[in-house]
């Protein structure tokens, strides 16, 4: 049986979507002496009146999250900046079809000007030691796969282009390794949910991205990667790493079995044999290099 990799970004290995050297031009600093001017200027220019002090929580060439820290009945929040113009309207895309729709924190204020975004603090970790832990998880992930399926007729609307019948008529994006696998990949979403799904995938998986509201609500952080193209077999093919990282030991039947609940319970209509080939498939599109016994 093959063995699950160690890391979400492992399982990932061979995938042909990658990024160019220096495709950023402007990339975020990420001395921190640097970043917390930038993010007070932020402040000021897109959310008046949004004042506290500024904690630096990651520092990456492509974005930066502080902790803006208030005092009580105010509260806490995340202040967000990116560095690419494409990355701020797609996360701001994201938050807009998922709001409502699946477990992520929420979005309280967006900045154009210094693309920027204001978001819910979750500083409390959620606990991955209880049994219930992996289908929680992949409820979470089947709630965002499935989010198209719940939009409201505006939203609706302006996803239309990016439907699996308008995916379906268009070329296939630069990254797909094989055009006519990836073909095989939406026809196979098609049947799953109909044309009118926009296939979201490719969440950022990981442990520390799974947060718990003071209510005890588990939701999910960091949705700036989710894209309308991908479709969530990316997110499949990492769950059961995600899972071994936070020590469960899930046999990928076990890890399908539960995707396979969870979409259903969302409006798919998988079975276990279509999955498996939408996998195969979408491995041979984009040059995954193992789906990790889940096509078995």
């Amino acid at each position: 049986m093959t063995t699950a990799p160690a890391t979400a970004a492992e399982a990932l290995t061979g995938l042909a979507r990658t990024r160019p050297a220096g495709w950023l031009a402007t990339p975020m600093p990420t001395d921190p002496v640097d970043l917390l001017p930038r993010a007070h200027r932020a402040l000021a220019a897109d959310h008046p009146g949004v004042n506290g002090r500024l904690s630096v929580i990651s520092a990456r060439y492509t974005a930066a999250v502080f902790a803006v820290h208030r005092p009580p009945p105010e509260g806490s929040l995340v202040l967000k900046l990116h560095a690419d113009p494409a990355a701020y309207a797609g996360e701001t895309l994201a938050y807009a079809l998922l709001a409502d729709t699946a477990p992520v924190a929420r979005l309280y204020a967006e900045g154009e000007e210094s693309l920027s975004l204001l978001l819910e603090y979750l500083p409390e970790p959620a606990d991955w030691s209880g049994p219930r832990t992996p289908a929680v998880l992949a409820e979470h992930v089947a709630a965002v796969h499935t989010a198209s399926l719940r939009l409201a007729g505006e939203a609706a609307e302006a996803m239309s282009g990016f439907t699996l019948v308008s995916l379906q008529s268009a070329p296939a994006p630069v990254w797909i390794a094989d055009p006519g696998a990836y073909a095989e990949v939406l026809a196979a979403h098609a049947d799953a949910f109909g044309p009118g799904l926009v296939p979201l995938g490719h969440l950022d998986l990981k442990p520390e991205h799974l947060r718990r509201r003071p209510d005890g609500e588990v939701v999910l952080l960091d949705v700036e990667s989710v894209r309308p193209d991908v479709t969530g077999l990316i997110d499949l093919v990492t769950l059961p790493a995600v899972l071994r990282q936070a020590g469960h030991e899930l046999s990928p039947a076990q890890v399908l079995g539960l995707y396979l609940d969870a979409t259903a319970a969302g409006g798919a209509r998988w079975t276990a044999g279509s999955l498996k080939s939408a996998l195969r498939a979408y491995a041979a599109a984009t040059g995954l290099e193992s789906l990790h016994g889940l096509d078995r």
